[in-house]
């Protein structure tokens, strides 16, 4: 299986993730910093999480002696990602295929979102719907008053902010409602390929 590359945060450096010798490991400059036993796996969360404007997922990897998340995307500088979803896509098919035949994790937990997120997300998405019902009702407002065009000024930005704020928000509730999948075939909706 090829190694798989990516820079989880701006902070770090390139890491590559490899499945040897029963094992996932994250390595930075051939050092190991983190290595997971396959065979101990009692849990793999595969999550969305939007960058700005750029959809990552997440898949990570738990176990008593600890946890390694792997993301579809990697940071080129500040504010730029690059999508490695075809790579990544592969990489956790063969991880979770690995992980499945192993007698011991028959019991572990193969789940794809995190309901803490996507109800964060729904309250988040309410108060964003009041936010836009108050804009409303001030442009409502101000055209019962005769305010003209200058009243309405301030009106687009708030508008724009909502908007962006909101698709971002309906896309993290829509595709992070937790639930369980066939570890030997990941869900078609979690990192789809462009």
């Amino acid at each position: 299986m090829d190694d798989y590359r990516a820079r989880r945060t701006l902070f770090e450096t390139e890491s590559t993730f490899t499945i040897e010798n029963g094992a996932l490991v994250r390595s930075i400059g051939g050092v190991v910093r983190d290595r997971v036993v396959l065979a101990d796996v009692t849990k793999v969360a595969l999550t969305y999480q939007p960058l700005t404007l750029v959809n990552r997922w997440v898949c990570s990897v738990a176990s008593p002696s600890g946890r390694i998340w792997i993301p579809s995307s990697s940071f080129t500088g500040p504010g730029q990602t690059e999508d490695r979803r075809a790579g990544f896509r592969a990489f956790v098919t063969a991880l979770t295929g690995e992980i499945a035949a192993e007698p011991s994790t028959a019991h572990a937990e193969f789940v794809q979102g995190n309901n803490w997120s996507a109800y964060s997300a729904l309250a988040m998405l309410i108060c964003l719907v009041v936010i836009a019902l108050l804009l409303v009702l001030g442009v409502i407002g101000g055209m019962l008053d005769g305010a003209g065009v200058a009243g309405f000024s301030w009106i687009p930005l708030p508008a724009m902010v909502t908007f962006m704020a909101s698709v971002m928000v309906w896309r993290v509730w829509r595709k992070n409602r937790r639930h369980t999948y066939d570890p030997r075939a990941l869900p078609a909706d979690f990192a789809p390929p462009r």
